[in-house]
This record gives structure tokens, sequence and C-alpha cells, in this order.
């Protein structure tokens, strides 16, 4: 399988800061269309204009850099817009680090006009000039333009020809299914952040885990686990932050024990910075796997369909309320919302707890064919073989084929199991292995012809 495709962001021109027609600097991005249509998803005032280019100087930092090897990485990130907000996603190279800025309507005076989502322009002259914005300047803002701009009258079209990572858009799926597992364990002032961040070194040992722990008002770092603390891999994945904590109010921080992720939340005065971890830094997230059950057992087709017809590019997904107006039970609008993540057509706000709607501009058609575990169960399931041992103690058993040998695999509530290697390895901290897969699948089958 290919490890990367062709991928052509095409812009009507580069995004940049320069005086406006009203003689003010205006920071404008460019966003990206095949026609070199532009959305036009914003013009307005920035309230904090220092804050602003700080974030968004830090989020080029994330999509540029490939934190486990000294490998040039030129990705743009992502824009979707709405009335309540400008959100902004990218990944890092290696799609070991997810970042996203948070940009509230209250940061700007001035209007949401479009709604959807698109490819921004991050190009180095526009990052030197983000550095030199100031809070005493008016600075407007704009997010593509108002008309369609063509390649005429002396407008060059700014083409990017990129091979863009198949790990870097299957990422996006990956990070929704890990984000509702995170609990806020930390919440620090900026003061006490700052001085945390500033001791972390520049650089670490692939492989070494640190541990935040908490130490009076503030942190301090260990390379022991203590009760309450939180394991993160790479010093320097988190140090990005540091720039943007003498303007912050906060720092939160968020984990999962169970599959060793962390998030790293800003909290700013005119928006917000969230930057979530790999378990290791030598592991992206696109090769978790968290993502594959919901892709092998999804809630019904019909079900997902109605659920994203309720979408309409809001910025928080209410479940309940939408369970309610479809008269579904709450369980099945949340698998359909992880299904939807997995499309790249929702992705999950942890401060709020819920859902928020945006549609990747990429085609992800192929997303299961991007899981070679998942292919490799259907092939399991279609083959035969498989069969069902009973229960036992609440665990329902299989026998699945796997070389040379049957696999026991055990299905419960909790967590399934399974004899391979792959689950000896790992545990079921990277996602199901293939035996496990083919089992819920074949599970699945079973289960839904007793209803019928």
């Amino acid at each position: 399988m290919s490890t990367s495709i062709p991928h052509t962001y095409r812009y009507a021109y580069a995004s940049q800061v320069a005086a406006n027609d009203r003689g003010r600097p205006q920071l404008s991005l460019a966003t990206s269309n095949s026609d070199l249509t532009q959305p036009h998803f914003f013009d307005g005032r920035a309230r904090a204009p220092r804050e602003l280019g700080q974030m968004l100087y830090t989020l080029s930092d994330v999509v540029r850099t490939h934190f486990f090897k000294q490998v040039p990485a030129l990705l743009d990130p992502v824009v979707t817009s709405n009335e309540a907000l400008l959100r902004l996603e990218g990944f890092s190279g290696c799609a070991g680090v997810y970042a996203r800025v948070d940009l509230p309507r209250e940061s700007f005076s001035g209007e949401t006009f479009g709604r959807g989502t698109t490819n921004v322009d991050f190009n180095q002259p526009m990052r030197n000039a983000l550095m030199r914005l100031r809070d005493g300047d008016d600075v407007d803002f704009a997010v593509g333009k108002d008309e369609v701009v063509l390649s005429k009258g002396g407008t060059a079209t700014v083409e990017k020809k990129v091979n863009l990572p198949l790990r870097w858009i299957k990422g996006f799926s990956e990070v929704q299914n890990y984000q509702p597992q995170l609990d806020l364990k930390f919440e620090i002032s900026a003061p006490e952040a700052l001085r945390f961040i500033r001791s972390l070194p520049k650089s670490a040992r692939p492989k070494l885990m640190s541990h935040a722990v908490s130490s009076g008002r503030g942190l301090r770092l260990s390379q022991r686990p203590a009760r309450g603390s939180v394991r993160f891999s790479g010093t320097h994945r988190v140090k990005i932050l540091e720039p943007l904590l003498p303007q912050a109010k906060s720092l939160r921080v968020w984990a999962d024990e169970e599959s060793g992720t962390s998030a790293w939340e800003v909290v700013l005065p005119s928006g917000g910075f969230f930057l979530m971890l790999s378990p290791e830094t030598h592991r992206g997230f696109s090769g978790e796997g968290q993502a594959l059950s919901a892709l092998a057992n999804p809630v019904s087709d019909e079900t997902i369909a109605a659920v994203r017809a309720q979408l309409k590019w809001g910025s928080l997904i209410d479940a309940e309320a939408v369970a309610a107006k479809m008269s579904l039970p709450h369980a099945d609008v949340i698998g359909a919302l992880s299904a939807l993540g997995t499309r790249g057509l929702a992705g999950f706000d942890v401060g709020a707890g819920q859902y928020f709607h945006r549609e990747l501009p990429f085609n992800l058609d192929r997303m299961e064919a991007m899981q070679p575990r998942l292919k490799n169960a259907r092939k399991l399931v279609e083959a035969g073989g498989i069969e069902r041992l009973g229960q036992n103690s609440g665990k329902t058993r299989y026998g699945v084929p796997g070389t040379n040998t049957t696999h026991i695999v055990r299905l419960s509530d909790a967590l399934d199991d399974c004899t391979c290697q792959w689950f000896s390895k790992y545990q079921g901290q990277r996602g199901p292995c293939k035996h496990v897969l083919a089992a819920r699948i074949q599970e699945d089958q079973i289960t839904g012809d007793d209803a019928g």
C-alpha cells in the first residue's frame, strides 16, 4: 500500500499580512479549492492580534515538523467556519501530534459569513509576518475572499504539490476516538505553566517516558510515575507551547491512562490552543487502530445518515438533543458520531465533551481500504472457519484461524483479548487485532440475525 498520495493545494493568492484598502494591516488567509472559488469565511478585526499571530504561528510549527525524524513536513492545516467560531486543525508530519486553534466569534469585531472546511495556505513569509503582529495595531483578519479570483490581471495562482501522507489523513479519523476518553488531570495558572514548560529539556531520548507530577500550585517533571501523574513521551513536543504561555490564562492537562495519550490545552483570553500527543514519540495516531471497531461494527447506515443530516456545521453537537429529536437511543447517536469521525465528518471538543461538524477536504471514501487490520479481518470472516465456542464468565469465546494455529478470542464489555502475539505485545492499547475484529464482525452478524 502506498504511504502517500499526490495532492495539490490550489490557492488563488498567497496568505499574507499586508495593508488593505483601508490602510490597515490585514492578515489574509488564502483558502484552497480546486476551481479557485474562494470560500469566504470571515472578514473582521482581531481584538488581540498578538495572540492570534502567536497561535497561528505555533500551529504552523506543528504542521511543519516531524517530531521523530529530521524530515521536512510542509503541510497546510484545515480551517472550519461556522457562526460560532473558526477552528484550524493540523497534524505534525509524523502524525504523532494533533493541534487545534479555536477562535470564538468574540475574538473579532466582525461576522462569520461562510460555513465549511478547507485548507489554508501557511507560507514562510506569512509566518514571519505573524510574529510582528502587536496588540496596539489595528489588524483586520480575512479568511478567503468574497469573490471568485482567477489567474488573470496579474493575480498568480499558488499551487503546492505535495505527497500527502496517508498517516496524516488517517490521523484525523483516529484522534476523535481517543479524545472522548481523556480526563482532566490538572489545571494550573499560566505563570506556573510557563515555569514547568521552561524546565523541560529541548530534546529527549525517543523512548524515554516523562511524567508531569503535581507540585504545589504547579507541575514538575519526573522520570518516575506518581499518583495522579500524567505520562507523556517527547518533552520537545510539549515545549512547542512555550511561546503561547506569556499571554495565556491557564494550562489544562488531559490524559487517558489506559492508552497513554495526553492533551495540553492553553487557555487564552481570545481563544484556545489544543495539543494532543500520541502515547510515544515514534507512534503516530494513524497506526493506533482505535477507529477500527467503529469501522468494523458501525451502527446502521440509516442512523449514520440521519445523524449526519443533523450536523449543519454546528460548533458543538448535543448528542442528547439529537437523540431526543430523532427518537433514537443516545448510544446509537454517539456510535453514529464516532463513525462520522472516522470518515472525517466530525471532530471532538474535549473541553465541551461534544462533537463538532467539519468535512475534511480530502477524499476519504477509501478510509477502510487504508486499514490493513480491518481488511485482513474481513478476509478471515469471508474465508470461514471462525467458530463460536460459547460463553464463560460473561465473555463470549471464539476460535479464529491464525498461521498454523487457532487463536482464542474472548469478547466482553470491558476488554476483548486474544492469544495472538499482537495482543500479547500491545494489550489492546493500539486497537484490536485482526482476530478480535473478525470475531466482533462475526458476533455482530449473529446478533443481527437473531434480532431479525
